[in-house]
């Protein structure tokens, strides 16, 4: 099984998969495919969150959202540095294989960035004590976007998501 398929707007390729947003949201992914949408593989490799930051910029830049690549990098280098550090320890991939993919969807105020990884559990907030030298990258995807979830994609691993205004 190959865990290189990339997320499109409509999810994977032939899948039915589609990004479920807190009530409330649902009508920014509705009606809107002509908005920008765009995809980068990620090898399992520790400068993955660099490249994921260099393309965040780079897209936001063409999509004339420069004004919102700092907290979009800051957001995207938590996700992808969680799926790095948890969503490959339990997963069989193949050093060549790109299992964590990152997809930004620009929908008219929001912006919803997506990662993928072939481990099916869902990442965990934790309640990081005032001395812990880790454990707050969700808390800090919590308090940078409107909202943040994740969803297993069809036995093909999960997408955490955040949308940020």
């Amino acid at each position: 099984m190959s865990h290189d398929r990339l997320l499109t707007a409509s999810g994977y390729p032939g899948s039915s998969f589609t990004p479920r947003l807190p009530v409330g949201l649902e009508a920014i992914a509705v009606g809107e495919e002509a908005l920008p949408a765009a995809s980068c593989p990620l090898p399992a490799a520790p400068e993955s969150a660099r490249r994921a930051r260099d393309f965040t910029k780079i897209t936001l830049g063409d999509w004339g959202m420069a004004a919102q690549v700092d907290v979009a990098e800051l957001v995207i280098c938590e996700l992808v540095t969680n799926s790095f550090r948890h969503g490959l320890l339990s997963s069989s991939w193949m050093p060549d294989e790109h299992p964590i993919g990152l997809t930004l969807l620009r929908r008219d105020r929001y912006l919803m960035c997506m990662v993928t990884d072939p481990e099916p559990a869902g990442p965990v907030l934790l309640e990081a004590s005032g001395s812990a030298e880790g454990g707050r990258g969700l808390q800090v995807v919590e308090s940078c976007s409107e909202a943040w979830g994740w969803q297993p994609v069809d036995g093909a691993g999960k997408v955490v998501w955040a949308l940020l205004r």
